[in-house]
């Protein structure tokens, strides 16, 4: 990863453009990427519990079972542009900005081509040794007629939707339970909990939690992508809420992560 430009203002505000190199990229693209995409862990379980019922001794397997197998050991990872660019970001705010989502959203879709509801992003942030809610909001677009190009400023974009999360407190409450409502699922020792507790503990007694929005480009950077959106922003967005603008730009054409996720390039 190398930094094309910022502005660091403090921890918890500020922007970056960053460039992935080309072999990175296909390296992140067949790698986390594409595990998340498919929810891996999800994924090889369903896989293990078919095999195991399938090797069972004196079980009478059906055709079915070994359909949904082959399926599963077959399966072509579905892939939407946007969608890839939203497990990027998951993946690099993980991987670089000390971030971490410890549920896989593609679990709760029951139509897999079905949009996220309420945020894009939905974890955690370290700031400054401090654990804090992360809400935020992906866009990928390869527009260039326009910086910040249409997907940063026009309706649905990441300046009114940031813009929304910050000003519905009630919004914000329904993606809080439903970290609360998956945390559930894990182990009392587990970092998930000790995320939420963290984060619920600094969200009621400082009002204190984090926005931050991904742009995922593959072209030319320009620091205008996210800098005037990110000084409108700031000045809506008051402290000490964090307010965090990426610019992740790729060196390969968006038509054609497909292909590599999928292995045939």
């Amino acid at each position: 990863m190398n930094i094309l430009f910022e502005n660091i203002e403090s921890l918890s505000r500020n922007y970056q453009g960053i460039a992935i190199e080309e072999e990175d990229c296909r390296q992140h693209l067949q790698g986390p990427v594409m595990e998340n995409l498919q929810d891996r862990e999800e994924w090889q379980d369903s896989l293990d519990r078919l095999r195991a019922l399938r090797d069972e001794t004196g079980f009478d397997a059906n055709e079915g079972l070994m359909a949904d197998i082959q399926a599963l050991e077959n399966e072509e990872i579905q892939v939407q542009q946007f969608r890839v660019g939203e497990a990027y970001a998951e993946v690099i705010l993980e991987q670089e900005f000390v971030c971490r989502f410890h549920w896989n959203e593609k679990r709760d879709a029951r139509n897999p081509k079905g949009n996220k509801n309420g945020a894009d992003l939905v974890g955690f942030i370290e700031v400054d040794s401090q654990v804090l809610f992360l809400f935020g909001e992906v866009k990928t677009s390869s527009e260039t007629a326009n910086r910040p190009p249409q997907v940063m400023t026009g309706s649905g974009g990441i300046e009114g939707q940031l813009r929304d999360i910050y000003n519905d407190r009630r919004k914000r409450q329904i993606l809080i339970s439903y970290l609360q409502n998956k945390m559930r699922h894990f182990p009392a020792e587990h970092q998930f909990r000790t995320d939420f507790d963290a984060s619920f503990r600094a969200y009621y007694s400082m009002d204190n939690y984090h926005l931050v929005g991904v742009l995922v480009r593959d072209v030319e950077h320009d620091e205008r992508d996210v800098s005037l959106s990110y000084g409108r922003l700031r000045s809506h967005v008051l402290e000490p809420k964090g307010i965090k603008l990426l610019a992740m730009y790729l060196p390969i054409p968006k038509e054609d992560w497909g292909q590599i996720i999928n292995n045939k390039d």
